[in-house]
C-alpha cells in the first residue's frame, strides 16, 4: 500500500492533518502495539490526511498577504472536514486544494503586476513634479554653495579692511577703504588696468612726500567666463612724480607656455639680446622699443633680476610695482616693507634716468 491511502485505510503521510508524525515514532508504535489483522487493514479507519498544503513534503509558500493565507486556511479546514465526513474523496480534495493554491498564486502575481504598473503610471503622471523636485534640489544646492562662498569672501575682505586700517593707523598713514576713482582713471593706460572686467580699487593707503606721491592699494579684476572665470587680486604700489620721465614699458616674469605661444606669432615682446639670461626669465613689452632698451641698462636689469616675481610698469610720471596675483599681508610690518620696496625701485629708476641723460 502507498504512503497516502484514499479513505480506505490508515494514511501514514496524509494531506489534511495538522502535522504528520515522524517516521521514527511510527516505527516505535509499530513495535509496541499489536499488529492489526487483515480484516482490520481492509476495513474503514479514520483517514489521517494531514498536510493538504504540502503534497510533496515541502513547506507551503506564503502567498504574500494575510488575507490570502487566511482564505487558504479556511478552505483547507473545509476540505479536511469533507474528507473526514466521507462527502469527498481524498483525491478530489487534493485536486481542489491544488486548484485553490494555483488560483491564489496567480492572484498574488496579478496584484504585484498591478502594483508595479501603478508605480509606473504614478511616475508618468507626476514626471513634471519629479523633475521639478530633482532639478529644483540641484539648483537650490548650487545657489546655497554660491551664497556660502559669497558670505565667506565678504567676511574675509571685511576682516582684511579692518586689519589694514589698524596697520595704517599704526604707521601714521592715511587710509581710504573705498579707494579713489580719480587714481583709477590716472592709472588706466597702464597694462595692468587694461585687462579683465569688474575692476575695483580698494583699501587705499596714502604715503605722500613733498616730491613723490605714493599709493598702496588692493586691485581686483575678473577674467574668463563660466568654469574658466578667475578673480585676480593684487596689492600695487603706485609712485607718481614729475621727475619720472619714462617710456611706456612693462617688465614681468615670463610665463613659459603663454609667452612661448605669443613668441611663435611674433608677439614675444622687445628682444633683449644683450641680456640672454634676463630674457629667459622676463618679458619686456613696450610700444617704444628703442627707449625701453636704453632704459633697461645693465643696472636696471640687475634690479629686476634681484626682485623675483615682481612686475614693473611705467609711463611718463608713473611707476608701478607689484607681484601679480599676490597681496601684502594686512599688518604694519608687511606694509612698511612693501612701501620700502617701492621707494627703493623709485631710487633705482631715478639713478637710471640720470645715467641716460
Amino acid at each position: 500500500m502507498s504512503d497516502v491511502s484514499i479513505f480506505g485505510g490508515r494514511v501514514d503521510y496524509g494531506l489534511l492533518a495538522q502535522q504528520a508524525p515522524p517516521a521514527s515514532a511510527d516505527t516505535t508504535d509499530a513495535n509496541q502495539t499489536t499488529q492489526p489483522s487483515a480484516g482490520e487493514n481492509s476495513g474503514s479507519s479514520e483517514p489521517d490526511v494531514s498536510e493538504l498544503g504540502n503534497r510533496n513534503g515541502k513547506p507551503e509558500r506564503d502567498s504574500g498577504t494575510r488575507e490570502q493565507s487566511g482564505d487558504l486556511e479556511v478552505r483547507r479546514q473545509e476540505l479536511k472536514k469533507a474528507v473526514e465526513a466521507g462527502t469527498m474523496t481524498e483525491a478530489a480534495a487534493l485536486k481542489a486544494w491544488d486548484e485553490l493554491r494555483a488560483q491564489s498564486g496567480k492572484r498574488g502575481s496579478d496584484e504585484n503586476a498591478v502594483g508595479e504598473e501603478g508605480n509606473k503610471d504614478w511616475i508618468g503622471e507626476h514626471l513634471a513634479l519629479f523633475l521639478t523636485v530633482v532639478y529644483g534640489g540641484i539648483f537650490t544646492l548650487v545657489i546655497g554653495i554660491l551664497v556660502i562662498c559669497f558670505v565667506y569672501v565678504a567676511r574675509r575682505e571685511k576682516a582684511r579692511t579692518v586689519a589694514l586700517e589698524t596697520a595704517t593707523t599704526e604707521l601714521g598713514l592715511r587710509f581710504e577703504p573705498a579707494g579713489d576713482e580719480s587714481l583709477m582713471v590716472d592709472l588706466g593706460p597702464l597694462p595692468l588696468f587694461n585687462q579683465g572686467r569688474r575692476k575695483k580699487l580698494t583699501n587705499l593707503i596714502v604715503a605722500d612726500t613733498p616730491d613723490l606721491q605714493v599709493h598702496v592699494f588692493d586691485y581686483l579684476f575678473i577674467t574668463g567666463y563660466g568654469r574658466s572665470q578667475k578673480t585676480h587680486r593684487t596689492t600695487v604700489a603706485s609712485l607718481r612724480s614729475d621727475m619720472l620721465v619714462l617710456p611706456s614699458l612693462q617688465v614681468r616674469p615670463r610665463k613659459a607656455f603663454a609667452d612661448g605661444i605669443k613668441a611663435m606669432f611674433g608677439a614675444g615682446g622687445v628682444a633683449m639680446d644683450p641680456y640672454p639670461e634676463f630674457a629667459k626669465t622676463h618679458v619686456v613689452q613696450s610700444d617704444q622699443p628703442e627707449q625701453a632698451c636704453e632704459f633697461l641698462d645693465a643696472e636696471m636689469v640687475a634690479v629686476c633680476e634681484g626682485n623675483p616675481g615682481c612686475s614693473l610698469e611705467c609711463q611718463a610720471g608713473v611707476l608701478l610695482h607689484f607681484r601679480a596675483g599676490k597681496r601684502v599681508d594686512a599688518n604694519a610690518e608687511s606694509i612698511r616693507d612693501f612701501i620700502g620696496e617701492g621707494f627703493q625701485l623709485f631710487q633705482n629708476v631715478s639713478e637710471c634716468l640720470q645715467r641716460n641723460v
